[in-house]
């Protein structure tokens, strides 16, 4: 990460400057620091230093001496990065931070000496896992926002509609809450439970469907721009809770039958970005149920409860 770094902001320095990356097992102490500079001549010095294992914290702090009137001064940055961002997307990032705090304190030529200066911590005597390397350049620099940690969890609150037969869509309404866990980029669990209720033509009967979900969410890139358009998709296994409700007659009484089951979705979902952590959803897909009931009036067949549904749904992702 720390090579990356110096790479990234390499070709912000002029073309006969040079950069050393050095590990040591602890930041050095600022006497420390100043005294090295002075003696080799360095321009600069980069420190980089994290504090917790995940390495997703970086404390960027910029040594700077001017030659002209030798005044010296610090400059601190503290880079925040997302679990899902790669190694080296946090090297490049951080080389562009320190290439811009470069470009906004500090433009004089390097000192000319023999050594070359240092662009990152020096090591102590006990480092020697990367050892002093030349670093090539590998990007040009330019402005760059320091990082944010992403959201990793977010909640979801949907209309639905399940059509059962071709062009009856006007029987079933319900609704569904779900949460999302980010796993890694594009990628989240998600659990969900959902109640519809329904007219069953041909029957006097009401069904009550009550399902629990539990699977994955693949959400494209573009997800957290407000104002842009992404795409993604759901796939979940499903334990389903139907109760059939029936009017016994012309009375009032109505007698009820319920059933369990298990079955699976798949839908293809399209967002809209209403703010950086909200989001308009449309979802479209099938629903698999492993049982097919059917209701009987009088002892006769009256209508039939199918296995597979086409789901549509309509609702907003808030992301925390």
């Amino acid at each position: 990460m720390a090579r990356d770094a110096a790479a990234a902001c390499h070709d912000s320095l002029p073309a006969e400057a040079k950069t050393v990356v050095r590990v040591a097992p602890v930041a050095p102490q600022d006497s420390e620091v100043i005294g090295e500079t002075s003696g080799i001549g360095a321009a600069a010095v980069v420190i980089l230093s994290w504090h917790d294992a995940s390495l997703l914290t970086t404390e960027v702090r910029v040594f700077v001496v001017s030659p002209q009137d030798g005044v010296t001064h610090w400059i601190t940055r503290t880079i925040v990065f997302s679990a899902r961002d790669l190694p080296s997307e946090r090297g490049r990032a951080l080389g562009l931070v320190i290439a811009s705090v470069l470009d906004e304190s500090w433009g004089i030529e390097p000192l000319a000496r023999a050594e070359p200066p240092a662009s990152v911590v020096p090591a102590s005597s006990e480092s020697g896992k990367l050892g002093e390397q030349a670093v090539s350049v590998a990007t040009r620099a330019g402005p760059v926002e320091s990082p944010e940690i992403a959201p990793r969890w977010a909640l979801e609150a949907n209309v639905t509609t399940a059509v059962e037969h071709l062009w009856d869509v006007d029987d079933t309404i319900g609704g569904m809450v779900g949460l999302r866990r980010s796993l890694a980029s594009g990628w989240a669990l998600r659990t969900g439970l959902s109640f519809r209720v329904a007219d069953i033509d041909g029957a006097n009967a009401t069904g009550r469907t009550v399902l629990g979900a539990i699977g994955v969410v693949w959400t494209g890139a573009g997800s957290e721009r407000p104002k842009a358009f992404n795409f993604g998709a759901r796939f979940d296994l499903l334990g389903v809770h139907e109760a059939i409700q029936h009017a016994e007659g012309g009375t009032s009484s109505a007698r009820t039958e319920a059933y369990w089951s298990m079955g699976a979705d798949l839908l293809a979902q399209v967002g809209y970005g209403l703010s950086p952590g909200t989001a308009l959803l449309v979802g479209g897909g099938v629903e698999e149920i492993l049982t097919e009931a059917e209701v009987s009036v009088a002892g006769e067949p009256a209508a039939t409860i199918p296995h597979t549904r086409l789901v549509l749904e309509l609702g907003v992702l808030s992301r925390f």
